[in-house]
């Protein structure tokens, strides 16, 4: 296998999060880094549902503003199209 390098600007939480993942199984950040993406791709193929997502848990950013008429017009445009 042919390796190559990959340079991506994260928050340092996730760097953070990652390392000490790395460090806690005795792999190196970028062995975890690298199989992180394998099951991230691997969960696009087999098709996650909409049903399968659970939002329950999330909050709204403060500040974030509402969207207007224009925003909403198209959004329900592409949720014409994929049905």
């Amino acid at each position: 296998m042919e390796t190559a390098v990959l340079n991506v600007k994260i928050s340092s939480e996730l760097k953070e999060q990652v390392r000490s993942y790395a460090e806690l199984h005795g792999e190196t950040l970028g062995a975890v880094t690298e199989e992180f993406l394998r099951i991230a791709f691997a969960s696009l193929d087999a098709g996650v549902k909409e049903d399968d997502i659970d939002n329950q848990h999330t909050e709204e950013e403060e500040g974030v503003q509402p969207l207007n008429a224009k925003e909403i017009k198209a959004l329900r445009k592409l949720l014409k199209k994929r049905k």
